[in-house]
């Protein structure tokens, strides 16, 4: 687990990198024990993950089976924090890009607390707007997720625009299906 000035640190190098200082990458840890404890960043963004699918339910209405999709949403963020690094090892090594991979995956951990910092700014947000400045505010703060996490990949790889998008892009899926597949196991048979 790192310290708190450690994530203090990397949090810092994620906000330069938010704001296009592709100098932020200096800033992590890019070692073997700083890509294990950049998964902490997933406790660091729970606290916020959970007020926005609270206000998820609350748009959408409230699960029948509370526990069942509490665990569901649990399994869910877990996996999605794994997914992307194991998709990942295959796909840098096809891409000849394995010796940027830790740098890749403690980037992209650690960026993970501005995008999800910036989403629930931008729910706290919604919840006094019109519902289609609502609408409008979230997917341009999706737009905003997906623009930063192309620049951390692209960054942290030191590669092109493209390789860097279609990472995104399978990202995306890897979070749609994980999404997808929990939700069919909690629909009743």
């Amino acid at each position: 687990m790192p310290t708190w000035p450690e994530i203090a640190r990397s949090v810092q190098a994620a906000w330069l990198l938010a704001r296009g200082d592709t100098r932020g990458l200096a800033g992590f840890d890019l070692s073997v024990d700083g890509f294990w404890k950049s998964f902490a960043a997933a406790l660091v963004v729970a606290p916020a993950y959970v007020l926005v699918l609270l206000d998820q339910y609350r748009v959408t209405g409230w699960p029948e089976n509370a526990w069942g999709t509490s665990l569901a949403e649990l399994v869910s963020f877990a996996v999605g924090w794994l997914a992307f690094p194991l998709a990942a090892i295959p796909l840098t090594r096809l891409l000849e890009l394995s010796q940027r991979y830790v740098p890749l995956i403690v980037a992209n951990n650690w960026s993970a607390v501005i995008q999800v910092a910036l989403y629930t700014a931008v729910v706290v947000l919604g919840t006094i707007l019109p519902t289609e400045l609502r609408t409008l505010t979230l997917f341009s703060a999706t737009i905003m997720v997906l623009v930063y996490q192309w620049f951390v990949i692209r960054t942290a790889l030191a590669t092109t625009g493209m390789t860097a998008f279609g990472l995104v892009v399978i990202d995306v899926l890897l979070n749609i299906a994980v999404s997808r597949v929990l939700d069919g196991l909690l629909q009743p048979a």
